[in-house]
C-alpha cells in the first residue's frame, strides 16, 4: 500500500491517530519496522543502508505493511529528529512486544 502526496494534502494518512491526539502527538513510532512518521511534516523517517532517510512516501521496503494494523507508539517528543533517540525506542518498544494490559483484581468478600 502506497500513499501519495495528494493524500497528504488532504490531511494525515488514514492510519494516523484520531484528531484529538494529533494535536498532542507529533511522531508515531512503528516498532516492527523501526520507522517514524512525523504528523506535522507529513514524512516518514526510516533507517536504510546505514543512514536515516526522510520521505513523503511510504518507503518501498515497507510497501506490503498495513500501517493501520501494525503496532504504533505515539511518542512524547516534539522536536524534529526522533531518530536521535532510536536506541531508547528500540529498547523500550521491542518488536513483537505486546503492550501490557492492566488486570483488574477481584476483591474477596
Amino acid at each position: 500500500m502506497f500513499f501519495t502526496q495528494d493524500i497528504f494534502s488532504q490531511g494525515p494518512p488514514p492510519w494516523a491517530p484520531a484528531h484529538g491526539y494529533r494535536a498532542k502527538t507529533r511522531h508515531i513510532y512503528f516498532p516492527e519496522q523501526n520507522m517514524y512518521y512525523d504528523l506535522q511534516k507529513g514524512v516518514y523517517i526510516y533507517y536504510d543502508n546505514g543512514n536515516w532517510q526522510v520521505n513523503v512516501n511510504l518507503p518501498t521496503i515497507f510497501g506490503s505493511v498495513n500501517l493501520g494494523t501494525t503496532r504504533q507508539v505515539q511518542l512524547d517528543y516534539y522536536g524534529n529528529d526522533p531518530q536521535q533517540y532510536n536506541a531508547d525506542h528500540v529498547s523500550k518498544y521491542k518488536p513483537g512486544k505486546k503492550a501490557k494490559k492492566k488486570s483488574k483484581k477481584k476483591k474477596k468478600k
